[in-house]
């Protein structure tokens, strides 16, 4: 092994590899649904209050939307703590390292998440008060939203290339590094931007349908709106996911050509399933979001399968040692479901509220 990439932490899994990486996988889907709801819903908000100081339809999807965000970034924040710690454990020596060499960057994270916490709740509750000034609320935590996107995206992406670690220490003061200019950084935070959009979009497009009691005429424009911003982004994912594609290397992009069937597979199953989420959205809001959430899963599946193809010639987890922890892990998968119970409850009552005697 290249003695300048770390060596694992001495100490054992709790649990087989493979059973590490399907929670990191699952986990992550459970997270990327409320971050591309939160990331995504923050930018189409933008859009609609400053559109509202003229048209009418935006400025009341801004006031009632607004109403879903304050929860969405607390499942976005909450579920994001197990694949991170997951992420962890797998790869320890690798990720503190890529986040030590950007180490402003991402210590700067908690701090932009508190100033977009707080700006989600500014906009949403004083929305009325803040008059042409809740454009700015709403704009600076967009982009304080995007900014935390792309340190995320920036530090996986110095994680998975353990052999640039020397050069990046020796390029300036540790901490210092902003990340890279690369066209494989820049089309993997371009595929997450349009994912955020899409999947917004159907989501706006599904809450307008609790609206149509109160406002159905802006219930039928906010669903049309919605299914815009979902078609649009899902669209120019097709032309983004190929850039993406041929950005990586030769040897990692020929196991999704062919190369390997099973990963192959995958991806072939993913496009078709966004391609029927597109085709479904306009009859079907249902049939849409499950084949959306199906390609949202086979991707966080598929760049898992990208960050083992470039590890591999460095680390591999299932070398690592093990010494079972199975209470621990019982606990945890106990209150994972139910805490997923106790999600599906909670949205089930907000689609469904009860109505009045």
């Amino acid at each position: 092994m290249n003695p300048v990439i770390p060596a694992p932490v001495p100490i054992p899994l709790p649990a087989p590899a493979w059973l590490v990486q399907l929670l990191l996988v699952f986990t992550f889907i459970l997270h990327l649904v409320p971050m591309n709801l939160l990331v995504g819903g923050a930018v189409i908000l933008s859009i609609s209050s400053y559109l509202g100081r003229r048209h009418t339809h935006h400025r009341e999807l801004a006031r009632r939307a607004t109403r879903a965000m304050p929860p969405v970034v607390a499942f976005t924040i909450t579920l994001g703590v197990a694949p991170l710690l997951f992420l962890q454990l797998l790869y320890g020596q690798l990720f503190y390292t890529s986040s030590v060499l950007m180490a402003w960057s991402w210590l700067a994270i908690v701090l932009m998440v508190m100033l977009a916490y707080y700006g989600i709740y500014w906009f949403t509750m004083q929305q009325e008060e803040l008059g042409p000034r809740a454009f700015w609320v709403i704009l600076l935590t967009a982009l304080l939203l995007l900014y935390v996107m792309k340190t995320f995206v920036e530090n996986i992406s110095l994680m998975q290339q353990p052999q640039d670690f020397y050069a990046r220490f020796l390029a300036g003061a540790v901490g210092n590094y902003l990340g890279s200019n690369s066209p494989l950084v820049f089309a993997r935070l371009t595929h997450f931007f349009l994912a955020a959009l899409a999947v917004a979009g159907l989501g706006l497009a599904i809450l307008a349908r609790s609206w149509k009691a109160e406002a159905p005429e802006l219930a039928v424009w906010a669903h049309r709106y919605g299914l815009r911003w979902f078609q649009a982004g899902t669209g120019l994912q097709f032309l983004v996911g190929l850039w993406f594609l041929f950005s990586l290397p030769a040897e990692i992009r020929g196991i999704f050509l062919g190369g390997d069937r099973l990963a192959t597979a995958l991806l072939v199953v993913a496009v078709v399933l966004a391609v029927l989420a597109m085709a479904a959205a306009r009859k079907s809001l249902a049939a849409s979001s499950v084949a959306i959430l199906g390609t949202v899963s086979l991707m966080a599946v598929i760049r898992h399968l990208v960050r083992i193809a470039y590890l591999r010639p460095y680390f591999d987890p299932h070398t690592l040692p093990v010494e079972g922890q199975w209470t621990v892990f019982a606990i945890f998968a106990v209150l994972l479901v139910a805490g997923i119970a106790t999600v599906g409850w909670m949205l089930f009552h907000f689609f469904h509220p009860a109505r009045a005697v």
